[in-house]
């Protein structure tokens, strides 16, 4: 038998011709390699976050803040009207237990859900308070402001008429027109009056001032105008006037009389007449 024998260079140099040529454009490390795997595989996942959970976020912070401005509006303008009409007193309550007595012709406007961040009133016309202690009341009508914490007052606000009396605490009365503010005592009372100065009264009687609360009506010095008003409001009837408008007067009368003895007991005393138009319409002259 004969042997073989192979010559290694030769098939050496054959195989080399038997695979492709590769051709490596740049010399990279395995370094680079790595990084460049973990960036490819990285990147989608960055994409993804920020175009999916991002824009649902912001929608919803923007339509939690637009609730709660909505809500905030709706607490701080909403109001409620209490109003007595003419012919009639009224009483309630406020959310914090304060008291409010309305005299005919009447109305006061708060804000109910708004309330307990600021105690505020309008008022227009004629009311007794009795106020809860606690952070600042305001009462504001068209022509003064009045502040208290916790106390009972009066307030008349009608017309070009102003006039604001303490019975217990402190109330601070400020002038709408000229930024005058006094602050008063018990049985005190400040005023203002067409000439928009605020006058000042001590130790007045504050029976006197609240007697409407028992259907008692006392006039000391009035304008005879203002008594026919008072007699329209308490009783919801209609009084023409074409007597002398600078009448005064002084007196007193109770709501247990009719209509009719009011007005006679009035007119008598000023030399006044009246007569009757229809069942609930009279003249005065």
């Amino acid at each position: 038998m004969k042997r073989r024998t192979f010559n290694f260079d030769v098939v050496g140099q054959e195989e080399d011709h038997c695979f492709p040529e590769i051709d490596l454009q740049y010399p990279v490390s395995k370094d680079d390699v790595w990084k460049n795997l973990i960036g490819q595989i990285e990147l989608p996942r960055t994409k993804s976050v920020g175009f999916s959970i991002y824009p649902y976020l912001r929608i919803a912070v923007a339509a939690s803040l637009f609730m709660i401005l909505g809500l905030t509006g709706i607490m701080k303008y909403y109001t409620k009207t209490i109003y007595s009409p003419a012919g009639q007193h009224l009483s309630f309550y406020l959310p914090d237990s304060s008291f409010i007595e309305l005299n005919a012709q009447t109305k006061v406007v708060y804000h109910p859900y708004w309330y307990k961040i600021a105690r505020t009133v309008t008022l227009d016309g004629e009311a007794y308070f009795k106020v809860t202690s606690g952070n600042q009341f305001k009462v504001a009508s068209q022509r003064g402001e009045t502040t208290v914490l916790g106390t009972s007052f009066n307030i008349y606000s009608r017309n070009s008429e102003y006039t604001v009396t303490c019975f217990t605490g402190k109330v601070r009365v400020v002038s709408n027109e000229k930024s005058e503010n006094v602050l008063l005592s018990p049985n005190e009372q400040a005023s203002l009056k067409a000439d928009g100065i605020m006058h000042f009264v001590k130790n007045v009687n504050a029976l006197f001032v609240k007697s409407w609360r028992d259907n008692m009506f006392i006039f000391t010095g009035a304008s005879v105008v203002s008594v026919i008003q008072e007699i329209e409001r308490q009783y919801n009837i209609k009084i023409g006037f074409r007597a002398d408008p600078g009448l005064t007067y002084t007196g007193n009368f109770s709501k247990s009389l009719t209509e009719k003895d009011v007005l006679d007991l009035v007119c008598t005393s000023l030399g006044i007449t009246f007569e009757v138009k229809s069942g609930n319409e009279f003249l005065v002259k």
